[in-house]
């Protein structure tokens, strides 16, 4: 059975644990070093998740499976990208992070996430949930356009952990 839950602070041994292993997981399926580990994700950016109650995780069976960080409002670094959804920044929220444990096997654990964080925008009133995917990871996009988000456009963006690299931006209305 799966359960997705909001993080707490006695999460963070068994979070950095589960993105140690989708770091390699990640680097190996895309090529890229996008996420490193000490560079990106950090100790530091779950800790700022959890404190903001931005960090929800998926057990499956008992076992921490996946992560994510939501946070409200879209992420200045897209600029104004043509968005289909109509909405206040407080209205918009951004999915980061996710990450699904190898361990995890093909059971659509990050599909549950995803499930997990538009029902999340449903309880808070948001109109949309919003996300970049870096360019060339595949299973990524292809998790993003089943669960319904749509793509909205190509954009080079800088962040510290890539420098700057085309992202694919994908918006979903809630």
């Amino acid at each position: 059975m799966f359960h997705f839950r909001q993080a707490v602070q006695e999460d963070m041994d068994g979070v950095l644990a589960l993105y140690d292993q989708v770091i390699e997981r990640f680097q190996a399926q895309t090529g890229t070093m996008a996420w490193r580990k000490g560079v990106y994700p950090t100790r530091a950016n779950f800790q700022q998740a959890i404190q903001a109650g931005a960090l929800y995780l998926g057990e499956l069976e008992g076992a921490l499976a996946a992560g994510m960080i939501i946070t409200q409002g879209t992420d200045k670094t897209y600029g104004t990208p043509p968005w289909r959804v109509d909405a206040a920044d407080e209205e918009t929220a951004v999915i980061h992070t996710l990450g699904v444990s190898p361990n995890a096997g093909k059971r659509g654990v990050g599909l549950q996430m995803v499930e997990g964080a538009v029902a999340l925008a449903r309880q808070k009133g948001w109109k949309a949930l919003r996300l970049d995917v870096l360019e060339g990871n595949d299973p990524a996009v292809r998790l993003y356009e089943r669960a319904g988000f749509v793509y909205i456009e190509t954009k080079q963006i800088w962040y510290e952990s890539t420098g700057t690299a085309n992202f694919l931006l994908y918006e979903y209305a809630v």
